[in-house]
């Protein structure tokens, strides 16, 4: 059995903590059977999931968390400015593809914290545990969470808060963009229900590059944010 106990904290996910293995490998507590699966779905868009790790109760065994791949987490501040744009462009391309019909994936948690750097260089996306199907618009079964500096305001959050789609997760795609380009948090200290129910967002004069302006700007007006 695996003990996080003598293991180092590297991350935090959505269901619990992600930890540093010997050999090279990551271990994500508490990581359910419907994330593993959405991972495995996402292909080269996610971090790849490798074995579950099991627990013995009451002399049966119960799922206890995913060993994956070990990734660099991705530090949008330390990105120099001449190399925002590259970053932008995978970032974009990444999530386009996990909305496209080769995988037809929400992710549903879009922040840098969630883009990973691969051992093959390549950026990918971690932390599955919000993610759906496109193709499926039902409530029933989804459990996942989000962060509320990434939420859209026609997400309705907190009255009618339910699965993500597509212009959420370009919404947030947004956010982390405009973080990325001003090497600043967004929307850290505000209320954010106030912030929602107002339909205010981050301050886009902050963004000197006219096109990634209007990339920010179309994607948080798409959102509901009053842009």
């Amino acid at each position: 059995m695996l003990d996080p106990k003598h293991l180092e904290i590297i991350a935090l996910g959505g269901n619990g903590y992600v930890y540093r293995c010997p050999g090279g490998f990551a271990y994500k507590q508490h990581a359910t059977q419907r994330e593993v699966d959405l991972m495995r779905l996402a292909g080269d868009c996610a971090v790849a999931p490798l074995s579950r790790v099991m627990d013995e109760v009451d002399g049966g065994l119960v799922p206890a968390g995913l060993i994956m791949e070990l990734a660099t987490p991705f530090n949008f501040k330390l990105v120099p400015p001449a190399e925002r744009a590259a970053v932008k462009d995978e970032m974009v391309r990444l999530v386009e593809r996990l909305h496209s019909s080769e995988f037809g994936i929400v992710h549903g948690d879009i922040k840098p914290a969630n883009f990973v750097r691969c051992r093959d260089g390549r950026l990918r996306l971690c932390d599955f545990d919000s993610a759906r199907l496109v193709a499926d618009e039902r409530a029933d079964g989804w459990e996942g969470l989000a962060s509320e500096r990434y939420l859209a305001p026609s997400r309705g959050y907190p009255d009618r808060y339910g699965p993500p789609t597509v212009v959420d997760d370009e919404y947030a795609l947004a956010i982390s963009v405009w973080e990325l380009f001003t090497g600043k948090d967004a929307l850290i200290g505000e209320d954010m229900e106030e912030v929602l129910k107002e339909g205010r967002t981050v301050d886009l004069s902050e963004l000197e590059d006219d096109d990634v302006r209007e990339f920010v700007r179309s994607r948080l007006r798409r959102g509901g944010a009053k842009v």
